[in-house]
């Protein structure tokens, strides 16, 4: 017979008054309550726990071996409650999730601010990638919630995408680019243009590459580099103009070192979406992130 945990806790209260009747009235419980619990937790051990004296009872050599088990038995529970009670109200925790790169260098930092003064106890893990790099990280169960900025094709069913921002992307050009002197362009002044693009897997990439194919314009591929602030520094040297979002050329659009000529070409605007498991699925710490980014 297995051990009810709830009879090793009737057995130490018990144990510390030495009468059933004071024990039941503790646990709110009635005497005949406590007298069962007591001999179906004696039937599992074996032996005799109790001896009844003119006041009460006492522990018999049995009941006394047993009780240290009881009363780490009731620090263990303890204890759970009290990791429960603070996973609940993230005294403690872990918020593990993925981002690509333009979410991971305009948006995140902020919301993680917020998020860390407000549960400063909830350790953060943050992997950032491309888009493909992240929902590897996320089908992989690396991660807990992927923060994409391109289109994802064949998601499992067990995951979902929630969008929770729009984001455009922009042609960036150098100072001394040829365009840098255009306050707006027309899709057809691309046709040819040397352009340095993110590294494949990138949603940059992929949202501007469809945008010009269906306008049928083809630019000429100067390099490929792996990373927002690589392109944008190919940029600033005067290698090509390239397509970033706009959230991640702001500030230097205002300082300067890059141009952003308005150009006319539609389906730059795209999706920023939360990838997860069902949220039932999900650890507190990541459920209440949510409510930040949303």
């Amino acid at each position: 017979m297995a051990i009810n945990p709830d009879h090793l806790l009737t057995f130490i209260r018990v144990a510390r008054l030495g009468n059933l009747s004071a024990a039941a009235g503790e646990l709110h419980l009635t005497q005949p309550a406590v007298s069962n619990q007591i001999k179906l937790l004696t039937q599992a051990v074996g032996e005799p726990l109790l001896t009844r004296h003119r006041y009460g009872v006492r522990l018999t050599p049995a009941g006394e071996g047993l009780l240290p088990y009881a009363m780490a038995t009731s620090r263990a529970l303890e204890g759970a409650r009290q990791y429960a009670a603070d996973l609940h109200g993230l005294n403690l925790g872990t918020l593990t999730i993925a981002a690509s790169s333009t979410i991971a260098a305009t948006i995140l930092p902020g919301v993680l601010a917020a998020y860390h003064a407000r549960f400063p106890n909830v350790v953060l893990h943050v992997q950032q990638g491309n888009t493909q790099d992240v929902m590897d990280l996320l089908l992989g169960q690396k991660c807990e919630l992927a923060l994409i900025e391109g289109p994802v094709s064949g998601l499992p069913l067990d995951l979902k995408q929630q969008v929770f921002r729009r984001d455009t992307l922009r042609l960036v050009v150098a100072p001394g680019h040829p365009f840098a002197a255009r306050t707006s362009l027309s899709p057809d002044a691309l046709q040819g243009v040397g352009v340095i693009w993110r590294e494949p897997g990138s949603g940059t990439r992929e949202v501007a590459k469809r945008a010009l194919e269906r306008a049928g314009i083809q630019t000429r591929e100067v390099l490929t580099l792996t990373g927002t602030e690589a392109v944008k520094e190919a940029v600033i040297s005067g290698l090509g103009a390239a397509f970033l979002s706009e959230a991640s050329v702001r500030r230097d659009v205002d300082a300067g070192r890059l141009l952003c000529p308005a150009l006319e070409l539609p389906g730059l605007e795209r999706d920023l979406s939360i990838v997860s498991a069902e949220e039932e699925l999900l650890s507190r710490a990541v459920r209440v992130f949510f409510t930040f980014l949303v």
